[in-house]
């Protein structure tokens, strides 16, 4: 089902699944990252949901909160994103210590090509949702780095919410980039 055009960057609400036929498959990104390989296979076949809530607090900050769950119900590690592009620790009960920072970019400000391409009318209006997620080598052992962005899209004639990375390690000469589309649920 289409995203209404009231859910946008800047009022992220409702369920989205993810669409696997339309979006690229993330298992050689999730194996360089140290994911084993039950965890990878059980991700690749259940289905992923994210509920995100959107809010400004008293001090102007954005904070976006993504409940995420695998079909069947289980839980995927939630997401909360302050974005004000200060760098926080965290402690990810799939990816191990990383290092993360959000803001809210223009598509214009992005170095990354691959990450400005085709993105829809509001969100070129409203700005993507963009952020840095890397290990924290240092604690985790592991040397790998996403830059994302979040947004919508038009594809095949249906709003569609999107998140695109490009991910790159010391493990690999060339970036992953890969493109996640998700239908609107309610």
């Amino acid at each position: 089902m289409a995203c209404p055009d009231t859910v946008t960057t800047k009022n992220l609400s409702g369920k989205l699944r993810l669409n696997k036929a339309l979006s690229d498959d993330i298992d050689e990104t999730l194996k360089l990252q140290g994911v084993g390989y039950i965890k990878r296979t059980a991700i690749a076949n259940f289905t992923l949901t994210l509920e995100p809530t959107q809010f400004t607090d008293d001090d102007g900050v954005e904070h976006v909160n993504v409940k995420q769950t695998l079909s069947g119900g289980f839980k995927a590690p939630a997401d909360s994103l302050l974005l004000n592009g200060q760098e926080v620790s965290k402690e990810d009960s799939l990816f191990g210590h990383l290092i993360a920072k959000s803001w809210r970019s223009k598509v214009e400000d992005l170095d990354i090509d691959f990450l400005k391409e085709g993105w829809s009318e509001d969100t070129l209006v409203d700005g993507l949702i963009a952020g840095i997620v890397k290990s924290d080598t240092a604690k985790s052992g592991r040397d790998w780095v996403i830059n994302v962005v979040w947004g919508f899209v038009v594809l095949e004639g249906v709003r569609r919410f999107a998140r695109r990375f490009r991910f790159t390690t010391k493990e690999r000469s060339e970036p992953i980039d890969v493109k996640l589309y998700y239908d609107y649920v309610e």
